[in-house]
């Protein structure tokens, strides 16, 4: 766990406010250090010096913060090494696991039970082409075993650990993946799930030509685009997000992509490195959620229901693809029709049933060192926003709490930094004081991760009753409600709960003192009846509004 100390060393404030909110923050216990255990067959390096890996995606989680944030990261090789065996001081590029299996021990300690989530990078059973399945669960591909999956759904059950999983192209990753609960009906692994080939006009070539030489008319005709030297330029595919959050307020129609498609200062994510043969997410509506598996601990619905009686979660095709057709461009790999609604990300939100979020992506080839070096050396904003969609995965995969408990210290912290000092004034509004944190914590999150940490605030506090989160629930269109509302609100009672504290604080810091005689409480205890109330009046108030609305418009009619 991150205590309050070991964020604020790192905060940037002045030390006379530093040193007594440290004393005052002493109850707080963030569970913000987030373990992950990144997940790979033999041919998925993990090394630099080998470009078809996931190198660099490590170095940036580990190196990366979200608010309270921090990530670790450990690394598992799945292999054939006998027994399994933990290794015991890996370098950093190193697997800290080998002969890895999801119910592998560590003495009497399950190893997955250390993380909270867990990353698979699948290849086995092999790069064969094969039309038949049949290698699929072959010994030397390392299937994963009914015991393993039994684990593992447990893990997703009992922890509400967030996975992630992707292949590419054919069935590659389907050994590891393919049955994993969610994960492996998210995603095509097969060739029976109709997964793309890696080569005839069926494949998915998402190339990009990197200048007019490529286009169609130029003379002499299109030079071709071939995956060497072309997944590795500076030219990335364009992606189509999907709505996540549409409102109608005040002046037009104002739409935002998922959390995971959301960089704070660039907007929407809507790249990813190219490639010439990649694999495809199951659409939306094509998910089959009646499934269950049986890995010997009895039979359990894929989908479960929700926990709180509301609709059923479901998956969530949050990013299409598209590929140019040849002709008219001139593909090294030969023809293919032009496609325009490729699935290519897929989220499950798994907190309202009880079990962990998982996301899935078309190919490993948006992630691989050789896809994304020199964009990243570049460090232009196509790297800025593919780096920031690693990233974004990594704090949106977390169990529940994780990332509300980052935005309630924000809050805290935030008395201390600009807000505090201009705009928070005693007199003002809730919701005065929550537009001015509100504005001040886009800038350190982006817009649709202060949305979705406040929406998981309302769930996991069951703030107000479903019947009105189906209404206002991002996801939904409602042309007559302002999300904003509902955000400045939370925020703004936040910023009202700690006013009397961070006076007292700054305070004691402007007469000198290093420590203070009062302690904030833990969230849990400071904030439940101060949001339980003014989400409670904000209901009414919207409540008469509405009634009264409906009266004028039932008047005029009359």
């Amino acid at each position: 766990m991150l205590s309050a100390k070991e964020f604020l060393k790192d905060a940037r404030l002045n030390l006379e406010f530093k040193r007594p909110l440290i004393d005052a923050l002493k109850p707080w216990k963030l569970n913000t250090y987030v373990d992950i255990l990144v997940v790979v067959d033999t041919a998925i390096s993990t090394d630099p010096a080998n470009d078809f890996g996931i190198a660099s995606v490590i170095e940036l989680i580990r190196n990366s913060a979200v608010g309270c944030m921090r990530f670790r990261v450990d690394i598992a090789l799945r292999n054939g090494e006998t027994p399994p065996h933990v290794v015991a001081a890996p370098t950093i590029h190193q697997p800290k696991y080998r002969g890895f299996r999801f119910n592998m021990m560590n003495g009497a300690t399950s190893v997955i039970d250390k993380y909270e989530q867990i990353w698979c990078f699948g290849f086995n059973p092999s790069n064969s082409g094969n039309p038949s399945d049949a290698e699929i669960d072959q010994p030397g591909a390392f299937p994963a075993s009914d015991a393993e999956l039994l684990k593992l759904s447990q893990w997703m059950q009992d922890k509400k650990g967030g996975l992630f999983g992707t292949g590419d192209h054919h069935f590659l990753g389907a050994s590891m993946c393919r049955r994993i609960p969610r994960l492996g009906t998210m995603r095509r692994w097969t060739n029976a799930d109709g997964v793309p080939p890696i080569g005839s006009p069926a494949r998915i070539d998402t190339l990009r030509p990197p200048s007019p030489a490529f286009e169609p008319g130029a003379p002499g005709g299109p030079l071709p685009l071939n995956n060497s030297p072309h997944q590795g330029d500076l030219t990335p595919q364009p992606i189509q997000w999907v709505t996540w959050q549409s409102s109608f307020w005040p002046f037009g129609i104002r739409k935002r992509p998922h959390p995971v498609l959301c960089h704070p200062t660039l907007g929407p994510i809507d790249v990813m490195p190219d490639h010439a043969h990649e694999g495809l997410c199951v659409d939306t509506a094509a998910v089959p959620l009646g499934s269950s598996y049986n890995f010997g601990g009895g039979a359990q619905p894929e989908y479960p229901n929700a926990i709180d009686g509301g609709p059923r979660p479901t998956p969530l095709v949050i990013a299409y693809g598209s590929n140019l057709g040849d002709p008219p461009y001139n593909f090294g790999k030969l023809a293919q029709p032009a496609r325009t609604s490729n699935p290519m990300i897929s989220v499950y939100d798994g907190h309202r049933a009880g079990v962990g979020r998982v996301a899935t992506d078309s190919t490993w080839h948006h992630w691989m060192d050789v896809n994304i070096d020199n964009m990243k050396a570049a460090n232009n904003d196509d790297w800025k926003k593919i780096s920031r969609y690693f990233i974004n995965l990594a704090v949106w995969l977390n169990p529940p709490g994780f990332s509300t408990r980052c935005l309630y210290l924000s809050a805290v912290v935030s008395h201390f930094e600009y807000p505090g000092f201009q705009e928070f004034v005693p007199g003002l509004s809730t919701r005065e004081l929550g537009r001015s944190l509100r504005s001040h914590l886009i800038k350190y999150y982006g817009p649709c991760w202060v949305t979705e940490h406040i929406w998981d605030i309302i769930w996991e506090r069951k703030l107000l009753p479903f019947e009105i989160l189906t209404k206002l629930k991002p996801q939904v269109d409602q042309p007559d409600i302002d999300p904003d509302i509902f955000e400045e609100t939370v925020l703004g009672t936040l910023v009202e709960a700690t006013m009397k504290q961070a006076e007292v604080i700054k305070r004691a810091a402007a007469d000198g003192k290093a420590q203070v005689d009062i302690t904030i409480p833990e969230p849990d205890e400071l904030f439940a009846e101060p949001l339980r109330k003014s989400i409670g009046a904000l209901t009414q108030d919207f409540q008469k509004r509405f009634e009264s609305g409906v009266k004028i418009f039932k008047d005029m009619r009359n």
